[in-house]
């Protein structure tokens, strides 16, 4: 009986060695020509290098190698390792699966030069890539090639933008700067920023995005893959302010349905959820996050009944913190009348920075932290990767302006409070 139990186990441990042999996974070997770089950079959707986990393989004498079990395949953008020093750079897209992958990486210059071989979503990409090249890119580059044109002759931008943009350069401060970017910011959405040559190119070119966007709708429906995941998400996080919310609903319906359990459906569906419902006329999207002494507190506690600013902000962005300051004495003459302010501090690793900031320079308001992205705040309100933003929200509750000046802020107090 010991005997036959004996040979039943080393042919257990001979099966289970067999099939751990043959399991696959993700293996990258790599080779960087032209380049001195230390580090092969993966970046996640969503993921911001500056602060996020990401992934770093070493470069050795121009050779790299990486492997992993993945339990999902998944898009990255690889970087060269210089691009976390410059805060960003140009990247590859690249898809990882439990397969073998070939890459030959060039120095950001020759990035076009890149190859890829392995993986059945690499090859999936590459042929959409040259299609989306050939039908667009190439015609896109075009009139880039002569917008460049007008912009070096001095006759891209309108005579009132130039006027901005030179008290721009002028400009001492970073509160000085915000109230120039409001008025560049005005002009775009006037009409009044171009010159009429620039206009006709920019038309020509916003057709053929629009072109662009009903193909990559139509490829995302046909094929429900990783690399259509890929393109939603980064039209998600970089296109949240004229994306067409019903079409990302239906690609992300199909994509879902497609890849159950994927860790993209829950992403997509955040980013979907706060391009739609943080708006001007929506209500705002309720949250807790701590104060530096760790009590929890939540967002419709503190503004309830009240006209409410919910500032996102952080202490490694500037342009935050200059238009946080420009609030002082709007609160300072507000606070007593019905209205409030709430900042969240988006912080990483610790709150040392924060603790050293608001004891030097003493804000007058509440401020929590959201630390490491815990409570997914800036993805609730659709400003992932950005260092903040700014909510008007009014006393029922309801979004009413996002980015304000302070003055602008100032003229809806007067109207709702006084």
């Amino acid at each position: 009986m010991k005997k036959h139990l004996t040979i039943l186990l080393i042919l257990s441990i001979i099966v289970l060695s067999f099939t751990l042999k043959k399991e696959k996974t993700c293996q990258i070997t790599g080779t960087v020509l032209n380049s001195e770089t230390k580090l092969i950079l993966l970046v996640k959707p969503n993921q911001d290098m500056r602060f996020d986990k990401i992934i770093e393989i070493p470069v050795i004498k121009g050779k790299f190698y990486f492997e992993a079990k993945l339990k999902n395949p998944e898009a990255v953008n690889l970087f060269l390792g210089e691009a976390k020093e410059h805060g960003g750079g140009r990247y590859m897209r690249l898809f990882l699966e439990n397969e073998k992958i070939v890459l030959t990486i060039y120095s950001e210059k020759d990035f076009d030069k890149n190859t890829v071989q392995g993986g059945i979503l690499n090859t999936e990409y590459s042929k959409y890539k040259k299609t989306v090249d050939f039908r667009f890119s190439d015609r896109l580059n075009l009139l880039d090639d002569s917008a460049r044109t007008l912009f070096k002759n001095k006759q891209y931008h309108s005579t009132q933008m130039n006027v901005v943009l030179a008290e721009l350069e002028k400009s001492k401060s970073k509160a000085e700067d915000i109230i120039l970017y409001k008025r560049m910011d005005d002009l775009r959405k006037k009409g009044l920023d171009k010159t009429p040559e620039a206009k006709v190119l920019s038309d020509k070119q916003e057709i053929i995005q629009k072109e662009k966007k009903l193909y990559e709708q139509s490829y995302i429906l046909q094929n429900p893959t990783i690399v259509s995941y890929s393109i939603l998400l980064s039209n998600l996080v970089f296109d949240k302010e004229t994306i067409d919310v019903d079409l990302a609903k239906n690609s992300y319906y199909k994509l879902s349905k497609a890849n159950p359990g994927h860790p993209y459906n829950v992403l997509a569906l955040n980013l979907i959820n706060a391009i739609d419902n943080i708006k001007i006329g929506k209500n705002f999207k309720d949250f807790s996050a701590p104060d530096l002494e760790g009590n929890e507190i939540w967002l419709s506690d503190q503004i309830k009944g009240k006209v409410a600013l919910l500032d996102l902000w952080a202490t490694w962005c500037g342009p935050c913190i200059a238009k946080s300051k420009t609030m002082i004495s709007v609160y300072d003459e507000y606070k007593d009348k019905g209205f409030t302010i709430l900042g969240v501090a988006g912080e990483f690793k610790n709150t040392n920075n924060l603790t050293k900031f608001l004891e030097r320079e003493k804000w007058p308001w509440l401020n929590l932290v959201e630390l490491d992205r815990r409570n997914n705040i800036w993805q609730k309100y659709g400003i992932p990767n950005s260092g903040g933003a700014i909510f008007l929200i009014d006393q029922n509750g309801k979004i009413i302006a996002k980015d304000p000046t302070a003055e602008e802020v100032k003229n809806e107090l007067e109207k709702r409070l006084n």
